[in-house]
């Protein structure tokens, strides 16, 4: 055997194991059979899309071809929507082949070929985009054909896509300040008529950046109770971006404030949603573990108002949510509540928008880690999160001043050497006739480093967390003592930095966050003392020079 037939047997043989290996992937992805026409990809569809999103066809394929449409989609690796989407393009290009050259093998497929199918795009009345979209599908689909060794190594479309994608203004971008504030007033706003399911999954897009696939595959045990926090669990199904599998993101939530009003809301619809899967008999296709089970219903103006529609064809009927009905309800709802930008445009946001006002408004408001930024937005690697980190921190602070209603560090008041600043002359008269008596807890193991100043008879020394002291507005820090909060302002910090990408330390990285932000306005409350104190004995010494001698 020659030299040449040898190279023919290891070509046959090894495009025969890839085809092998190409359809004993199939048991991965579905029970469907490599000969079918339609292909259900049962095991990736863990979310709430319909089929349809899971689901390729090859009907369109002419028969010659059929065959390397399908090893094609075995190759691919991007979502089956979009492997589906670039079939169909597949498929048109090889009717055209057909229809003007009759049935050539694929194999024997030119550059003339692909050159007069691009002439044929560029006299039609698709887009740029379109056509761009199209000419990238069959670059991929002749390359990855170039894995089957039977086939040439020339690849007959361009190096460079000759239809250059225009890049639209970003519609997707983020909604205006006011239009977003207007819409959280009337979805905080209880008398107008807006379904619960509705009114969370608002909220729920609204605070956290999460995909709405991704929110409306919630489950009804979505909620973990962790100490003063919950654990909400959020799944992911993203197919790119380093994702081979599902996820489930856990997401901690303080219970207080806003965080309290989104938890609550989830737990009502918990409770509506079991009353209805109670009372209502299920279609086969629906997922009765979804927390967003719902009626058939639709907006409607009425007097001026808004109304809820119930549609009576599915009365006793339930569904799971999809994205587009989300999109649809806002485009419904929109023009109700006649929310307008600054120039007075109608805007009409979709769900996705909401995620990009999630990332930089509302994601700091529930306290969480850089590594849980990176499972929230979906993202596998730190370019995309890192800028979010200072505000992070920065916001995790004005959480916790913010509780307490703390007053700024320049009113704060501050004890140097036994004299007092920036307090009232009645409180700092009644400290003075026996300081030790409101001292305060310890810090940095020494006790006694503040002052308690209501006077009223709190006992400092009744509590054994002496954070509580720091996050008392009564607190007056003692200046002496500034390198101990300067050591303990360090130690917690290196707490901060140990715990931030461990999501298993949540609890651990908000305690730090908080004794950070109270130790912080402490040091600054010392370092106006101090500037206080050196303008207060310049004074002295103006005024002493500046005061004329006895003899004069």
């Amino acid at each position: 055997m020659n030299n040449k037939e040898n190279k023919l047997n290891f070509k046959k043989d090894h495009t025969k194991k890839l085809k092998e290996l190409l359809i004993g992937r199939i048991h991965q992805l579905g029970t469907f059979h490599f000969a079918d026409n339609s292909w259900y990809f049962s095991m990736k569809h863990k979310d709430s899309l319909p089929k349809g999103n899971y689901t390729i066809t090859f009907h369109q394929v002419p028969e010659g071809y059929k065959v390397w449409v399908k090893y094609y989609a075995l190759l691919c690796t991007t979502s089956t929507s979009f492997t589906s989407k670039k079939c169909l393009i597949i498929a048109r290009f090889l009717k055209f082949i057909i229809h003007n050259y009759g049935y050539i093998p694929i194999e024997k497929i030119e550059r003339n070929h692909i050159n007069a199918y691009e002439y044929h795009l560029k006299l039609s009345s698709n887009s740029v985009n379109l056509n761009h979209f199209t000419y990238s599908s069959l670059q991929d689909f002749f390359v990855k054909l170039t894995d089957f060794n039977e086939m040439p190594n020339i690849v007959p479309t361009k190096n460079i896509n000759p239809f250059r994608q225009i890049r639209k203004k970003d519609r997707q971008g983020m909604i205006p300040t006011k239009v977003i504030r207007a819409w959280d007033r009337a979805m905080k706003d209880k008398t107008k008529d807006i379904p619960l399911e509705f009114r969370t999954l608002y909220w729920l897009i609204r605070s956290f950046p999460n995909r709405i696939t991704e929110i409306l595959s919630m489950k009804r045990d979505c909620l973990k109770s962790l100490y003063s926090e919950y654990i909400l669990q959020i799944p992911t199904y993203k197919q790119n971006g380093g994702y081979t599998q599902e996820e489930v993101k856990s997401i901690p939530v303080i219970y207080t404030g806003h965080g309290k009003f989104v938890i609550d809301l989830i737990k009502e619809l918990r409770k509506q949603t079991e009353e209805l899967l109670e009372c209502h008999e299920l279609p086969e296709n629906i997922n009765s573990d979804y927390l967003f089970i719902v009626r058939y219903w639709t907006f409607m103006e009425e007097n001026g108002g808004i109304k809820v529609r119930y549609d009576p064809r599915y009365k006793n009927n339930l569904r799971n949510w999809v994205g587009f009905m989300i999109n649809n309800l806002f485009k419904q709802l929109t023009p109700l509540l006649n929310i307008r930008d600054e120039d007075g445009n109608l805007i009409i946001p979709t769900t996705h928008q909401f995620r990009h006002n999630a990332v930089t408004d509302r994601l700091y408001k529930v306290g969480y880690t850089t590594e849980q930024i990176r499972r929230l937005t979906g993202h596998k690697n730190e370019a995309m999160t890192k800028h979010y980190t200072h505000q992070l921190i920065e916001k995790h602070k004005e959480i916790h001043l913010g509780i307490e209603n703390l007053r700024s560090s320049n009113d704060s008041p501050v004890e140097f050497r036994g004299k007092i600043m920036n307090l009232d002359e009645r409180t700092t008269k009644q400290l003075s006739r026996d300081p030790r008596r409101y001292l305060t807890w310890e810090a940095n193991g020494k006790k006694g480093v503040g002052i308690c100043s209501d006077i009223s008879g709190c006992n400092p020394k009744g509590t054994s967390v002496h954070f509580e002291c720091y996050a008392c507005d009564w607190f007056v820090p003692k200046l002496e003592y500034l390198k101990d909060y300067k050591a303990e302002y360090e130690y917690w910090m290196e707490v901060v930095d140990r715990t931030s990408g461990d999501t298993k330390r949540a609890a651990h990285f908000e305690n730090a966050i908080r004794n950070v932000s109270y130790l912080e306005r402490i040091l600054k409350i010392c370092e106006n003392g101090i500037e206080h104190f050196k303008e207060e004995k310049l004074q002295e010494q103006l005024d002493k020079f500046n005061t004329p001698p006895v003899w004069e």
